[in-house]
């Protein structure tokens, strides 16, 4: 709780006009969604007073310390994680690639299955198959690490797997067995994982608990940034918790301020109906989220022809990674700081890319 003084009422009045008078900030994967995706609701508040989440957005215009935000639960999360800022590495003229099979990358080129040669300036990488002595050699090779972890889903392979509670997982009543959940419900399509629950107060704490324990051992290892997976669970109907927009920005926007306060990039992974509604307009998301994030990943873009869905990001001075699983053999027109890079099967196994475009 912040004490405040007499001289300083006017700030906190002034403060509070701000938040009243502009959108409310909202409560509250990539094998996740592709294709076309809902409209983002609109957040209601009350005008007659305001609420405990203004108040704590005007608290933080004051001076309230980055370490008094805590969970995506709190609007005061979702104001924080933009106002937490690092100095980003990647640039438009960046170039990528992905590697996510856990397996060390050549460096500082990598030949592909089909003799391509790809001398890129990012790698993305498996961020707990990757060694910390292998991010050391791609730093001493000029390259920038960014280390992806799946922030939406339950991996049962990974090694904190049990330490999710399964009532998190596989839903009220669930339990976890033979590498699995006791049901379907919540099962991501097409993959062993299913969906977090990040709309229940007592969920989103133990799995954001699991998530910055995750970011901080990234940060031990020396990655640049990180690469969180699944964050469009909002979008799936496979997902049965009762996610929503709401709860997927406050997820986001905590997940950027916890990778941020710890020197880290973040990109956003998918979920572009966070930022264009179906009517290709501006949500009220959009200015936060390309804001929190340094990057955009996008993936069937070509294929789902939504690609111009992120160019808030490209407007904003910031790159977009494009993967495409199709077969595209030639280079598509792109705008500067598009990046593309396709892939002859839906594994980011650097081996099997086949076009690299910039």
């Amino acid at each position: 709780m912040i004490s405040i003084f007499p001289s300083s009422w006017l700030l906190v009045i002034f403060s509070l006009v701000a938040v009243t008078s502009a959108k409310p900030f909202p409560r509250n994967a990539s094998h996740g969604q592709c294709g076309s995706s809902s409209s983002v609701p609109i957040v209601e508040t009350s005008e007659d007073a305001p609420s405990a989440e203004e108040t704590a957005v005007a608290s933080l215009s004051i001076g309230a310390t980055p370490a008094s935000v805590t969970s995506s639960s709190s609007a005061s999360a979702a104001s924080a994680s933009s106002i937490s800022t690092v100095t980003s590495s990647v640039s438009l003229s960046s170039t990528f690639v992905y590697e996510l099979d856990a397996q060390s990358v050549t460096s500082p080129e990598i030949t592909t299955d089909t003799g391509l040669v790809i001398n890129a300036d990012v790698y993305i990488v498996d961020g707990e198959g990757t060694s910390e002595d292998t991010i050391a050699q791609y730093h001493a090779d000029g390259k920038t690490v960014i280390c992806y972890f799946s922030a939406g889903t339950w991996e049962p392979g990974r090694s904190d797997a049990d330490e999710f509670d399964p009532a998190c997982v596989c839903g009220s009543g669930g339990s976890f067995g033979g590498n699995a959940c006791s049901s379907n419900d919540n099962k991501l399509s097409g993959w062993d994982e299913w969906w977090l629950d990040i709309h229940s107060a007592s969920c989103i704490s133990k799995v954001e608990s699991i998530m910055s324990a995750r970011i901080s051992s990234f940060v031990a290892k020396g990655c640049d940034g990180v690469d969180p997976d699944n964050v469009d669970s909002f979008a799936n109907s496979d997902q049965l918790h009762g996610n929503t927009a709401e709860d997927q920005v406050n997820y986001l926007l905590w997940l950027s301020f916890t990778a941020r306060s710890q020197g880290l990039m973040i990109d956003l992974k998918n979920a572009g109906s966070l930022l264009v509604d179906d009517n290709g307009d501006a949500t009220s998301y959009q200015s936060e989220i390309v804001e929190a994030f340094d990057f955009a990943v996008i993936e069937s873009c070509h294929e789902y022809e939504e690609c111009d869905t992120y160019d808030s990001f490209l407007a904003a001075g910031k790159p977009e990674i494009q993967i495409e699983y199709e077969d595209i053999t030639t280079c598509p027109s792109l705008q500067d700081g598009q990046h593309l890079l396709v892939y002859s099967q839906n594994d980011l196994s650097s081996a099997l890319i086949t076009l690299e475009c910039d």
